[in-house]
C-alpha cells in the first residue's frame, strides 16, 4: 500500500526545545496560584497549585541529590498512583536521573529482575507490602543504594540502614536546597530533549520485560499528539488511575498534565476509585478495555437486579438511543426519535452518566487492545463520547477517533504531532500486512538490548509494529490482531483470535477469553473465565447452590449463559470462524500464576501449557476432564486442585 502520512497540529502550546523539567518550570512560573495536583485523603479533596507543587519538587530533588541520586542513575518506583509518585518523578528528572514504574502487584522476583535490569540507584516503595518486597531482593542487588517508603505505618521497628522515610527525605532536601540555592535550577538547565526520562518495561507477554527507552522528546511530542488532536483545554481535570508503569500514564498524566496544563487528580486508594470518579466528573480520562468493560458490567449486573418496571424503561431507553443513531426517515420521525430521546437521557442516561463518573467527560479514551464494538455502542447510547486510542509503548501514539469522527471498526486516524520537534507521523503495510510507523519521535531503543532494537526496525528506520493492519480508503486503520495470533486451521480456514476475544468480553458474565485453534485443529474452541462477581450474582438471585468459584464456573446455568454469549459472537463470525465447543476454566486467570501480565494481558503459550487436559478434550469431544491446576501465592506457596470440568457444545456441525 502507499504510504498513509498524519499532519501537524496547529494548537499553539507548542513543546520548542523545551525538557520536562524546563516545561514544568516555565508553567509553575507561568501558572503560580492556579491548581496543579489535587489529593483526596481522609474524604477531602486537598488541591495544590503550580507554586506548591515547585517547592516540593525542588526540595525532593535535593533531598534524592542526598542520598545519592545523580545524573544518569535510574529512580525506580513501586507504588499506586499517589501524587508522592509524581512529585518524586519530577525531582528525579530535574536532576538528569531516568524514572522506571512498577505495578504494584509486581512480586518480589520481579521488583528484582526490573531494579537489577535497570541498574536502579534507588527504590521508592510506597508501603510496608511493597518494601518488605524489596528487602527481598536487596542483598543480589549491589547497585541499590536506598530504599524511600512514603507510608510509615508498620515499619517503625524495621531498621535496615537502606530505608529512607519521605518526610526525612523532603526535609533534608529543604536543608540542602537553602544551602545552595540556586543548585535546583543550575542542574535543570541541563537537561535536554533526548536524555533518557523513563524506562517503560513492557508486558512480557512471550518472555521477560524488555525495557522501552522514553526521552523527553518522545514523551512531551505524545502529550502533543493528544492536545492537538482533541483540543484539550487548559484547567481540565483528569483522574491519574492507570499505573505509571504503563507508557500511557507517563505521557498523559506526567506530560500532558503539564503541557496542556491539566489538574492532575489522585484517588484516596484503589478501591475508592469509581467512589472518587463519581465525586470528581473528570473532563479527560484513559482507561484500558478491561476498565470499560468492567464499567458496562456493573450497569447491565444492576439492571439485572432491578424490578421489571425499571429494566423496561432501561430496555425503551437504549432501543431509543439505537434507533436514533440509526435513523434516516422524513423530518417528522426524526423530530419524534428526538424528543424520545431527550426523554430517555432524562430518565436514564444522565443517571448513568453521574453514576459512573463521566458526567462531564468530553475526551474519553481506550486504549491498550482491543475493545468490542458493543461496549463502544453502549457508552455512546449513554451518552459518553468513548473514542479508540492506538498505540504502543515503543512508538507511542498513533490514531484515535478525533475531529468529530467515530468508526467502532477502526482505530481512527493518525494524530497530529508538534511541528517543533518531529515530523508528522507516517504509516504502511507491508507485504505480510504488518503495520510499519515512522515520523514523530521515533523509537529510541530498548535499554541494555541492541540486538532486540534492531530486530524491530526495518533498513529503512521504520518501526515494526508485529499488527497486522487494513488501511481503510478515507485513511484510517483496522486492526485485525497481532501478526504471531493469527492462526490457520487444518481445515486452511484463517481467523482472528483477538478479533473474537474481545465480542466476548462484551459479555458481563465473560472476563477472559482465549481462542483456541491451529493447524492441527479442525474447528475454533474457547476457554472462558467468568467474571466472579457479576457470575455470583446471578447464581445467588436464582438460589443456585454453590460453595467455591470452581464449583460456580461448572454451574450447568451459568454455562448456559455462557453459552448464548457465544451464540451471539458466533453470529457475527464465518462458519468457520465460530467457536464450537468451550470450557468454563476452574479457576480465575491471575498474574500471580503467570498467566496474565500486570497489564492483565494474556500470556497464552502458559494458558495453553497449563490447562492443557482441557483443550485436548474440547478436541477429542469428550463430555468433561479432570484436571490437576497449581496456584501461586504471593508469598511463593503453591497448592495443587483438583476439578471436574464440563465441555460445551455449541453447534453440531463444525461448519
Amino acid at each position: 500500500m502507499r504510504p498513509v502520512s498524519g499532519l501537524p497540529g496547529s494548537d499553539p502550546r507548542t513543546v520548542g526545545v523545551r525538557s520536562i523539567p524546563a516545561l514544568f518550570r516555565d508553567q509553575c512560573g507561568a501558572h503560580p496560584d492556579a491548581v496543579c495536583m489535587r489529593a483526596k485523603w481522609h474524604g477531602i479533596w486537598r488541591p495544590f497549585t503550580f507554586r506548591e507543587v515547585w517547592e516540593r519538587v525542588r526540595f525532593l530533588s535535593g533531598g534524592l541529590a542526598a542520598i545519592g541520586l545523580s545524573r544518569g542513575d535510574v529512580l525506580a518506583i513501586v507504588s499506586e498512583n499517589v501524587m508522592e509518585v509524581y512529585l518524586l518523578e519530577y525531582a528525579a528528572l530535574c536532576l538528569g536521573a531516568t524514572v522506571t514504574c512498577m505495578y504494584p502487584d509486581v512480586t518480589a522476583e520481579e521488583i528484582s529482575y526490573i531494579l537489577g535490569h535497570s541498574g536502579a540507584a534507588v527504590l521508592v516503595a510506597e508501603d510496608q507490602e511493597q518494601v518488605d518486597k524489596a528487602l527481598i531482593a536487596v542483598d543480589r542487588l549491589p547497585g541499590l543504594r536506598r530504599v524511600v517508603y512514603l507510608d510509615d505505618r508498620g515499619l517503625w521497628d524495621y531498621k535496615h540502614p537502606l530505608l529512607v522515610d519521605y518526610d526525612m527525605l523532603l526535609a533534608t532536601g529543604e536543608d540542602a536546597s537553602g544551602a545552595e540555592p540556586g543548585r535546583f535550577e543550575t542542574v535543570l538547565d541541563t537537561i535536554r530533549q533526548d536524555d533518557l526520562a523513563v524506562i517503560c518495561y513492557t508486558s512480557g507477554t512471550t518472555g521477560v520485560p524488555k525495557g522501552v527507552m522514553l526521552t523527553h522528546r518522545f514523551l512531551l511530542d505524545n502529550a502533543y499528539r493528544l492536545l492537538a488532536s482533541f483540543g484539550i483545554r487548559s484547567g481540565a481535570d483528569y483522574l491519574s488511575y492507570i499505573s505509571p508503569a504503563w507508557a500511557a500514564e507517563q505521557i498523559t498524566g506526567l506530560a500532558l498534565g503539564l503541557l496542556t496544563p491539566m489538574v492532575i487528580n489522585f484517588p484516596e486508594k484503589p478501591e475508592m476509585v469509581q467512589h472518587d470518579l463519581r465525586e470528581l466528573g473528570p473532563e479527560f480520562l484513559l482507561f484500558t478495555p478491561r476498565q470499560w468493560e468492567m464499567m458496562a458490567s456493573t450497569v447491565q449486573a444492576k439492571m439485572l437486579d432491578a424490578d421489571r418496571v425499571r429494566q423496561r424503561i432501561y430496555e425503551w431507553a437504549i432501543g431509543t438511543a439505537r434507533s436514533v443513531a440509526t435513523s434516516n426517515g422524513n423530518g417528522m420521525k426524526r423530530k419524534r426519535r428526538s424528543l424520545r430521546l431527550a426523554i430517555a437521557e432524562r430518565l436514564v442516561f444522565r443517571a448513568i452518566r453521574d453514576n459512573l463518573g463521566l458526567k462531564r467527560a468530553t475526551v474519553v479514551l481506550s486504549a491498550g487492545s482491543g475493545l468490542s464494538a458493543e461496549i463502544f455502542t453502549l457508552f455512546h447510547q449513554f451518552g459518553v463520547p468513548l473514542r479508540n486510542l492506538y498505540g504502543s509503548t515503543e512508538i507511542g501514539l498513533v490514531a484515535a477517533h478525533w475531529g468529530g469522527e467515530f468508526n467502532p471498526d477502526t482505530m481512527g486516524r493518525l494524530l497530529l504531532t508538534d511541528p517543533t520537534i518531529c515530523p508528522p507521523l507516517q504509516v504502511r503495510v507491508d507485504g505480510n500486512g504488518e503495520l510499519l510507523i515512522s515520523g514523530g519521535s521515533g523509537f529510541a531503543g530498548y535499554f541494555r538490548d541492541e540486538d532486540a532494537t534492531d530486530n524491530v526496525r526495518t533498513p529503512e528506520g521504520e518501526y515494526r509494529t508485529g499488527d497486522a493492519v487494513r488501511p481503510t480508503e478515507d485513511g484510517q486503520l483496522i486492526f485485525l490482531d497481532r501478526i504471531k495470533d493469527l492462526r490457520t486451521l487444518s481445515t486452511g480456514h484463517s481467523f482472528p483470535p483477538q478479533f473474537i476475544e474481545n465480542h466476548l468480553r462484551a459479555s458481563p458474565f465473560i472476563k477472559d477469553a482465549i481462542i483456541l485453534g491451529d493447524e492441527r485443529r479442525q474447528f475454533v474452541g474457547a476457554l472462558i473465565n467468568i467474571d466472579a462477581e457479576i457470575v455470583g450474582h446471578f447464581a445467588e438471585k436464582r438460589g443456585l447452590g454453590f460453595g467455591t468459584f470452581t464449583e460456580m464456573s461448572q454451574l450447568p446455568e451459568v454455562r448456559e449463559r455462557i453459552a448464548e454469549s457465544i451464540r451471539k459472537t458466533n453470529a457475527l463470525l464465518d462458519s468457520g470462524s465460530r467457536i464450537v465447543r468451550f470450557a468454563t476454566l476452574p479457576k480465575e486467570l491471575d498474574p500471580d500464576d503467570s498467566e496474565l501480565t500486570r497489564s492483565r494481558k494474556l500470556r497464552r503459550e502458559t494458558i495453553e501449557s497449563r490447562y492443557k487436559d482441557i483443550i485436548e478434550a474440547i478436541y477429542d469431544g469428550a463430555g468433561e476432564c479432570h484436571t490437576k491446576v497449581i496456584v501461586q501465592y504471593e508469598d511463593g506457596k503453591s497448592i495443587a486442585m483438583n476439578a471436574w470440568v464440563a465441555i460445551n457444545e455449541i453447534e453440531a456441525e463444525h461448519g
